[in-house]
């Protein structure tokens, strides 16, 4: 059994405290040499474990109508790479204090790609549907200054998206990639209070990724990618997986994350907010390989052990379309290379850093979002 990975599934244990599982390692030999650390996740690892980019809707919002639809795009870039996402959001409300709702994002990433540091590195650009979210809130209390939420991300986007030849392909990034594989629960605490001119919000979030196959009962590329190996060990047969481990090896923590902010509405017809949020994860990520066809998971290279990020909002607070405008600047600790004798050594990812101020500054988000009600 492999020690890493037990680490990894206790400190998401611990989180869940019900949950126990565990799970066969498997590491093929490979040449070692140092994986890139990518400016703003787009180098071997990608995913970074970091805590997005703390946007969310702070104004007066629109009433009025059962079906109410809220669409953000957002374009986010860094000194290689780029990205567009857009969002809509729909959602009823089917009693007075509950809401259920539906997130559809498309996406576009386009950035530069170098999986180790004696590779050259490749522009890359992939984009589509993206893994689509159901999410639940509930207002507590008798003056409804509280809420609790839920969200499920259901793994509709691809996540194996490959370039190169046909005689030598690459998986991508997971930053280039549409979904993740994975499903993922994210159960939400929130609370507001108003003051004379604005109002402050607080919320607390734990995420927990998972994989299930409830009907085949197989990873999905058993008779693909993995053909030609034995498929022994619930990595290849499952149909229920209480962690974050993709079919193709990759792996995502659980986290818990909080976040601060503050809206002022002292001026009639507009709401300014100012926001913080920081995201913590309870594990170290994992990638797969970026080979087809090889199966070796190996600790994130740019795994964040915290990220944050500062967003500023305004939203123009029209009775029937408002229009919200944000801006988003991220900080993350610096990521630790990784062992140049054993790559699959994940105590250096684990290790927490001062904020990488090198990369401060250096990416930002933009986003533009409307909201509509009818019926």
């Amino acid at each position: 059994m492999n020690k890493n990975y037990m680490k990894i599934f206790g400190m998401a244990g611990a989180a869940l405290l019900t949950t126990v599982a565990g799970f066969m390692g498997y590491h093929a030999p490979v040449e070692v040499s140092t994986p890139w650390e990518s400016i703003g996740g787009c180098g071997a690892g990608g995913s970074g474990g970091g805590s997005g980019d703390g946007i969310k809707w702070i104004g007066q919002g629109v009433s009025g109508g059962y079906l109410e639809v809220e669409a953000f795009t957002k374009y986010s870039v860094g000194q290689n790479f780029s990205g567009v996402t857009f969002t809509p959001h729909l959602s009823v409300k089917p009693t007075w204090d509950t809401k259920i709702g539906i997130s559809i994002p498309w996406m576009s990433h386009s950035g530069e790609v170098q999986y180790r540091t004696n590779q050259q590195p490749t522009d890359r650009t992939t984009g589509g549907l993206g893994d689509l979210s159901l999410d639940f809130s509930k207002t507590i209390g008798s003056g409804g200054a509280a809420s609790l939420s839920a969200s499920l991300s259901i793994p509709t986007g691809q996540y194996d998206i490959k370039r190169g030849t046909d005689a030598s392909q690459e998986i991508l990034p997971s930053s280039f990639q549409k979904g993740s594989g994975l499903y993922s629960l994210t159960l939400g605490w929130d609370y507001s209070r108003d003051t004379d001119k604005g109002i402050w919000l607080y919320g607390l979030t734990y995420t927990h990724p998972f994989a299930m196959h409830l009907f085949s009962g197989e990873n999905e590329f058993n008779d693909s990618y993995w053909d030609g190996m034995s498929h022994k060990g619930d990595r290849f047969k499952y149909r229920f997986k209480a962690y974050g481990e993709n079919d193709l090896g990759a792996y995502t923590p659980p986290s818990v994350g909080g976040s601060i902010a503050y809206g002022y509405r002292g001026r009639p017809g507009i709401v300014q907010s100012f926001g913080f949020s920081f995201s913590v994860p309870l594990g170290v990520a994992w990638i797969s390989s970026e080979k087809v066809g090889s199966y070796d998971p190996r600790p994130d290279p740019d795994h964040q052990a915290w990220s944050a990020a500062f967003a500023y909002g305004i939203e123009f607070s029209d009775t029937d379309f408002p229009i919200f405008l944000a801006l988003s600047i991220p900080i993350h600790d610096k990521a630790n290379a990784p062992d140049s004798k054993d790559e699959y050594d994940e105590s250096p990812m684990r290790k927490w850093n001062l904020p990488d101020m090198g990369d401060f500054g250096q990416q930002w988000t933009i986003a533009v979002g409307v909201k509509g009600s009818f019926f």
